[in-house]
């Protein structure tokens, strides 16, 4: 009898098994999403003739001096220049100064030292970005894991 109910048992068993494979969807895996990466540029609006306020910029330059990796200027003033390396006296392997030209516009040049990820931190010296100028410097900097800081004048 024992046999019998256990049997019986199994059949009931093996009947729901089946039920219930019938009515189960197929499992689709869904690829996980790309990381997003995200830039890290900021920009700095100074008032007119303020652009080389060295007061201002020696707290934020010293704080972006300290990985191992180049810190580049592109268009700074060259009184500031000057002043920085007197006051500081930086090694000509920690700072990069980058001068634009019509060959190799300061954007361009920016997007370039942000996303090779030789430079912790490029700071750029400009006029007034548009958005997609913006945008572009933002991805330069997430695929570079840099900091980007653009100056500029009101």
């Amino acid at each position: 009898m024992e046999q019998l109910s256990f049997n019986g048992n199994l059949a009931y068993q093996q009947q729901i098994a089946a039920r219930v494979a019938e009515q189960a969807q197929p499992v689709r895996v869904q690829p996980l999403p790309a990381p997003v990466l995200v830039g890290n540029v900021t920009e700095i609006i100074l008032p007119q003739g303020q652009v080389e306020n060295f007061q201002l910029l020696l707290p934020m330059l010293t704080q972006l001096n300290q990985e191992k990796r180049w810190l580049a200027w592109i268009d700074p003033p060259q009184e500031l220049v000057s002043k920085w390396q007197k006051m500081h006296g930086i090694i000509a392997g920690e700072l990069l100064v980058l001068r634009s030209s019509a060959e190799h516009p300061a954007l361009k040049l920016a997007e370039r030292a942000l996303s090779v990820g030789t430079c912790h931190a490029v700071v750029l010296w400009t006029e007034k970005l548009n958005k997609a100028c913006f945008e572009a410097l933002q991805a330069a900097s997430a695929a570079g894991n840099s900091h980007g800081v653009v100056l500029r004048q009101r």
